[in-house]
């Protein structure tokens, strides 16, 4: 074998190994923008629903019903914005998929520019300066963890605004929750936890 021959297979085999190293390189950057790029809009986690409305005027963030329920009622948290900085509106109900009405009890008036804050989750801290709204909503069977229901907010201006929420229950199952998913309605909810 010449030396030539040697030389040129080794250049070959160099060049070989470059052309490899450069393509994994390349694979494995292309891999990684893909990442950035897939998760560079993505939101912060949080359990509800988020909803805007009404020209991008009224938004409605982090929508649930609390666990535990108990006798029937989940508390409903919820953050109601309105973006509008010179007109108020009014939260005049809040109805189920059902038409069933939840009870609400504090200020419903959604300031210009303001929020109003539904029911916080049991032994949280009270935010500085936030006033909540206490909110039961009406919980049967059809309400199950991993399942969401339409919930209606009613307001004097901005009209009836629907939101898929979720039962925020963890990982518990509808019995730890005291829902009985097989029963009817009516006088069909377990012990629940308390609140």
């Amino acid at each position: 074998m010449s030396a030539r021959t040697v030389s040129t297979r080794r250049t070959v085999t160099a060049t070989a190994g470059a052309l490899l190293a450069a393509g994994a390189l390349f694979s494995v950057s292309a891999c990684g923008a893909g990442q950035i790029s897939q998760t560079a809009n993505q939101v912060a986690a949080i359990n509800g629903a988020n909803q805007t409305f009404v020209d991008k005027k009224i938004t409605i963030s982090d929508a649930h019903v609390l666990y535990p329920t108990a006798g029937g009622q989940g508390k409903l948290a919820f953050v109601l914005t309105n973006l509008d900085s010179k007109n108020p509106d009014r939260l005049k109900a809040i109805t189920d998929q059902n038409g069933r009405t939840a009870s609400i009890s504090g200020d419903q008036v959604l300031p210009a520019g303001g929020s109003l804050y539904g029911s916080a989750p049991q032994g949280a801290n009270e935010d500085a300066g936030v006033t909540r709204l206490k909110v039961t909503l009406p919980v049967n069977a059809d309400w199950r963890p991993g399942l969401t229901n339409k919930v209606w907010f009613h307001l004097e201006k901005a009209g009836s605004l629907p939101v898929d929420v979720p039962l925020d229950a963890g990982a518990g199952a509808a019995s730890a929750v005291g829902i009985t998913p097989t029963a009817g309605e009516g006088g069909e909810h377990g012990s629940g936890g308390g609140h």
